[in-house]
């Protein structure tokens, strides 16, 4: 979509409305659009590729044109290794149908891009943590979906039901401290062992750690809607951290070497990185940690058509074989309900104990609206005294 030429709805979610988006000119149902051949196809690459300028469209010329669909994984540990399996066998069933992988498009070019122009998105499906579905869904990038449309969802449990319905959780993973085991063989105890003054030089952390920031304002009177005394306690303390990486490998990389060998980041990736042979340990601290609810976006800058295919990825990615394979290999608690622990997570206490464990409280909603006023101060505040 380009110049003047919006689809329906995509205003109202710009400014995080909750858009019909049921399709407008040519009328596709799924079972139409997902068909794959004849005379079905030849309208969808009509539809798909009326414009060479349509984001995940191959072009308007040609025969036996795809639809594109680019999805966006995390990177780093086994994150990846779902929804490629996933894109694999979905092609082979619906040859009318192109998955893109790219896990390069990190939160920070999504945003960019929406912000330069919301109908020209980067990707369409987007796997997302807490923290980055509250911050897309504030912006408007990420469409609060009609669940009726994934009807697979009626299996999640409610603890997993995003209330507005903007994505679809698949997962939670926990937040804790994550360490060098070499280094520290003992672990930790307390969040306040990331300001300690016996950590100095010793921290890294992943862009910007809100929940960190976070944790010290709750523990010195503060809390999300007053994080005042979070940010003054680590610009105090803000030599304690070594360097900021931005990739789950650079991450690794200084964890295991001991560069850098202490953070606060999750129990799935930090597991999967020792099942690798790393040295690294997980804690969970004595406050809790924190529940993150990981899973699926679609950017609200999509065609109808893709949209339509967009729904029905999402809604098998939600039958038992593939949650069930994304929560193994992302070593999460389970969202939905048919899905069943693996002995691998039954022997991780944190995942065994499941969703109604003690976890830290989240204002998600304040989180989406502050991440980038947070992010200025962390880097003018803190960042600039490492």
């Amino acid at each position: 979509m380009e110049g003047s030429t919006t689809t329906p709805g995509t205003a109202d979610a710009a400014a995080g409305g909750s858009p019909d988006r049921r399709g407008t000119g040519t009328p596709l149902t799924r079972r139409s659009l997902l068909a794959g051949g004849g005379a079905v196809a030849a309208g969808l690459f009509l539809a798909a590729c009326a414009s060479n300028k349509q984001p995940g469209s191959t072009g308007s010329s040609g025969g036996g044109k795809k639809l594109v669909i680019t999805m966006t994984p995390f990177a780093g540990a086994d994150l990846g290794l779902m929804p490629r399996e996933f894109a694999k066998e979905y092609q082979d069933k619906h040859p009318n149908v192109q998955i893109k992988i790219d896990d390069t498009l990190i939160m920070t070019k999504q945003t960019a891009a929406y912000q330069a122009d919301p109908h020209k998105p980067l990707n369409n499906l987007a796997f997302s943590n807490g923290g980055y579905t509250a911050t897309g869904k504030s912006t408007g990038m990420y469409l609060k979906l009609d669940y009726s449309r994934i009807p697979n969802t009626q299996y999640l449990h409610p603890k997993f039901v995003e209330a507005d319905h903007c994505g679809v959780v698949f997962g939670a993973d926990q937040m804790g401290l994550v360490y060098n085991s070499k280094t520290y063989p003992q672990g930790f105890s307390s969040w306040a062992d990331l300001w300690a003054p016996a950590q100095n030089g010793k921290l890294c952390f992943f862009s910007i750690p809100w929940w960190a920031i976070g944790m010290a304002a709750k523990l010195h009177g503060g809390g999300w809607d007053a994080m005042d005394p979070g940010f003054s306690l680590w610009a105090e303390h803000a030599k304690n951290i070594r360097t900021i990486v931005t990739a789950n490998p650079q991450f690794l990389n200084v964890l295991s070497t001991s560069e850098a060998p202490l953070t606060s980041h999750y129990l799935g990736t930090s597991t999967a990185w020792r099942a690798q042979g790393a040295p690294i340990g997980y804690s969970r601290p004595d406050e809790g940690a924190f529940f993150d609810p990981v899973g699926i976006n679609i950017n609200s800058g999509s065609s109808d058509d893709q949209l339509e295919v967009c729904y029905d990825i999402i809604n098998e990615m939600l039958a038992p074989k593939w949650n069930q394979r994304w929560v193994d290999t992302s070593v999460e608690i389970p969202a939905v309900s048919t899905s069943r622990l693996t002995d691998k997570l039954k022997a991780i206490p944190a995942i065994a104990a499941g969703a109604d464990q003690k976890f830290v409280d989240v204002d998600w909603a304040t989180v989406g609206k502050s991440m980038t006023a947070w992010t200025e101060r962390w880097n003018k505040d803190v960042v600039s005294k490492i």
